[in-house]
């Protein structure tokens, strides 16, 4: 069966007053408020909504189409300005009568945390270079992902971050949980954005995904994002369970 994920903490900036606050993802609860039949069966709406003191009414929404497929998200915040955002999605659960898969401790996850680090290093690099793949100069607006220099720097910021953290012999429980849950936030956000992108693109693969570019290029494009949003994912799972960790022990 597939249910919800949320995890994280989402940023926002006051219209007005231009005051930060900040959402974790545990205030979310997510009921069932729209469905309707279509031809691949039924697509079923979720939503879950915050009350903000300040803020007003935030809401994030989810399309499930068909039973089983994450179609759609949303997150509309009142008029104000989202920075970043609380990571969610749907993901399969296991039935009753299957057996549980264990996951690795954060001991054995941290160990193989540096190739992961390395990986995405790499695949930042790649997505940094890539935009002479999207036409001969610049792509238009929207064929291009949404993922600027800055927001790739301060991705290779937080991997060495993360990497001066990792150096103590005491790391697991020693590190500093701000520098973890930044990095876990600004990753979560970033695979949000990749996955939005190859949404996007699975709708344009009958046009080589992006208009103007050949079928090679086109394939290339496709799987550089899916390794992307694997690694990033990868890494963002793991920094969401370091910096729970390292919260429990304050």
């Amino acid at each position: 069966m597939s249910g919800i994920y949320s995890r994280g903490i989402a940023r926002i900036r006051h219209a007005t007053t231009g005051e930060i606050f900040e959402i974790a993802a545990d205030k979310l609860e997510w009921a069932e408020f729209a469905s309707d039949e279509r031809q691949m069966g039924p697509e079923i709406g979720y939503s879950a909504a915050v009350e903000h003191p300040a803020l007003g009414q935030l809401t994030w929404e989810l399309w499930e189409y068909p039973l089983g497929a994450e179609n759609m998200k949303e997150t509309h915040v009142n008029g104000h300005e989202l920075l970043d955002n609380i990571d969610f999605g749907l993901q399969h659960f296991p039935d009753d009568d299957d057996e549980p898969e264990a996951l690795p401790s954060l001991a054995v996850r941290l160990a193989a945390f540096p190739q992961q680090l390395d990986a995405l290093e790499r695949a930042l690099e790649q997505l940094r270079n890539a935009s002479p793949m999207l036409g001969h100069n610049q792509p238009p607006s929207e064929f291009q992902m949404g993922v600027g220099d800055a927001e790739i720097a301060a991705a290779q910021d937080s991997i060495a971050e993360v990497r001066a953290e990792l150096a103590s012999p005491a790391a697991i429980d020693a590190a500093d949980p701000v520098v973890v849950e930044r990095a876990a936030s600004r990753f979560a956000k970033l695979a949000e954005t990749v996955r939005s992108w190859l949404t996007w693109a699975a709708g344009k693969a009958g046009t080589g995904i992006v208009t103007g570019i050949g079928a090679g290029a086109g394939t290339q494009l496709w799987e550089s994002r899916v390794e992307l949003l694997e690694t990033v994912s990868r890494v963002a799972d793991t920094l969401a369970a370091w910096a729970q960790h390292l919260i429990h022990l304050l």
